[in-house]
């Protein structure tokens, strides 16, 4: 029951602490479920992002194929730069890096495309790179004009495997069809990017013109750097706060597009991860996301710290309210010992009273006894008697006085004993060392001598007129363990037996000696009188 008592504050709080982090754990799974879902909204309207900023880029593939066809095919670098620049690329459709035409020739057509790309923008160009293709798809118009679009003119898109496949697919569909990722020929700085093609085949008829092929003439098309296609999207109207990794997955050659910078730098601490694919222009691109570090932010499960932080002060409170009701209880129950204790200590007060008053009554009558037997006139009886009586009251207040300061065990021996032979105690009755005793010792010494006289008193040898009394005392044993060891020994006229109880005086001595000083009281009974033995520790005390 104790060790019940004694756990039950704790047993409270786990068991409180317990149920709160259930209910904790429950609001934290609740909170991550709700931030998972926000995030796959968040991830959601990335992808949103990317594939309405490619298909708006593609509607202006369209517009421009539109402005080829109303002009039977036959547009010039003016009319067409006037065109472009009117769509404000630069502002309003960040990731397309300009619009162009490639028109479909052969390699004999080779001069007269430089010519044409001469007369256009006034550049010394050949068609590029040598192939073994009997088509050509040189760019001849591309739009806005600025270093990097100046360098893709007169460039063979034909002539590349990737770029030849995307041409391929939109001529056998007829439809806007991009390419696998490429290196643009506008990369001309070392920051580079990866990029992409989309091309619209120009119908030959809109062309109105013969061609190597009748069905196509060439391709309105658009060159895509995807790193500022994917920051344009992102950033528009608001950053959103994920990170992506866009792969074109179209077959079995899974190719890189774009990573962003914080993408997977630290794994380990993404805890939302998720996998979208979307089409885009005959392509798939997967785009696998987490979440930013802006992510998060302001969003530290504050309601699961605060059901947390509930249920521990809840926990804490319950169990420092168990542990103020078992002290009230221990406090209840140590009250009602010590009020008991109290009623033990006064029924032993009293009973010690009781002792007292008869041992001095019966001092005082031994006392008047052996004055009278011994004195030879009233006036002797008188001084005789005055003088017992005056060492009596001494003894009482050295008693009192032993229970504060320190005293000497001869004086305290012999202030009791003056009581018992007055003038009669010679040195010879008291033998032994100098001996000073501490506050406790002087107590317990100063209760046994007392008791120890009033017997001698009352009953032993100085109750007799052959009966001698002789105390001696010695120190013994090694430094550190000694041993005070005191010897009371009564010669008396006759027999003394061993008493068939033991009286209050005897138990008083047991306490002192045993119970207070941890030592040993033993008694010897004899023809010719008794002894008691005294063995004490003793240690000798600093001043």
């Amino acid at each position: 029951m104790h060790y019940v008592k004694r756990y039950l504050p704790l047993i409270a709080f786990l068991l409180v602490t317990l149920v709160g982090a259930g209910v904790a754990s429950a609001v934290y799974r609740t909170e991550e479920a709700a931030n998972r879902a926000r995030f796959e909204v968040i991830a959601n309207e990335a992808v949103d992002r990317i594939s309405n900023r490619v298909n708006q880029h593609i509607a202006l593939l369209v517009a421009t194929m539109s402005f080829f066809e109303a002009n039977g095919g036959k547009v010039t670098q003016r009319a067409f730069a006037r065109f472009v620049n009117g769509l404000d690329l630069d502002g309003e459709f960040d990731g397309i890096h300009g619009i162009g035409f490639a028109r479909l020739a052969t390699p004999a057509d080779d001069v007269e495309i430089a010519r044409e790309i001469e007369r256009n923008y006034g550049l010394a160009r050949v068609v590029r790179p040598e192939t073994d293709q009997k088509l050509r798809a040189p760019i001849i118009l591309l739009e806005p004009q600025d270093a990097r679009n100046r360098e893709a003119l007169g460039y063979d898109m034909y002539a590349e495997t990737t770029r030849r496949d995307a041409m391929e697919r939109a001529m056998a569909s007829g439809k806007p069809r991009a390419s696998a990722p490429v290196e643009l020929v506008q990369e001309i700085t070392n920051q580079k990017q990866a990029g992409f093609l989309v091309y619209l085949p120009l119908p030959a008829k809109a062309a109105q013109g013969a061609g190597p092929r009748d069905d196509h003439a060439g391709f309105v098309y658009a060159p895509f750097r995807a790193g500022d296609l994917h920051v344009a999207a992102f950033n528009t109207s608001y950053q959103l706060p994920v990170e992506v990794e866009t792969t074109d997955t179209t077959g079995d050659d899974a190719r890189s597009l774009y990573r962003s910078k914080a993408f997977g730098s630290d794994e380990t601490s993404a805890q939302y991860m998720i996998s979208r694919s979307i089409e885009v222009a005959g392509r798939q691109w997967t785009l696998r996301m987490h979440e930013s570090p802006g992510f998060l932010r302001g969003r530290t499960n504050f309601y699961t710290f605060i059901v947390g932080a509930i249920s521990l002060l809840l926990a804490a409170a319950i169990a420092a309210s168990a542990r103020w009701q078992i002290r009230a209880v221990e406090n209840a129950h140590a009250l009602h010992a010590l009020s008991e204790q109290a009623v033990k200590e006064k029924e032993l007060i009293l009973q010690e009273m009781k002792h007292r008053l008869k041992n001095a009554i019966a001092r005082i009558l031994a006392m008047a006894r052996q004055t009278g037997a011994r004195a030879a006139s009233v006036e002797e009886f008188s001084d005789s008697f005055t003088a017992r009586l005056q060492a009596m009251a001494n003894a009482q207040d050295m008693l009192t006085r032993s229970r504060w300061q320190k005293a000497d065990l001869r004086e305290l021996l012999c202030t009791e004993l003056d009581q018992v032979f007055g003038e009669a105690l010679g040195e010879d009755r008291v033998a032994g060392p100098a001996v000073e005793l501490d506050e406790k010792q002087s107590q317990a010494f100063a209760l046994t001598f007392h008791e120890l006289a009033t017997n001698t008193l009352k009953y032993g040898s100085g109750a007799e007129r052959q009966g001698r009394l002789k105390v001696t005392w010695r120190v013994e044993g090694p430094p550190r363990s000694r041993l005070l060891r005191l010897i009371w020994a009564e010669q008396t006229e006759s027999a003394v037996h061993e008493p068939e109880t033991r009286g209050f005086g005897s138990r008083l001595i047991d306490a002192n000696i045993i119970g207070e000083l941890g030592g040993r009281v033993e008694r010897s009974y004899g023809e010719a009188g008794f002894s008691v033995t005294i063995t004490v520790p003793y240690r000798r005390s600093r001043r």
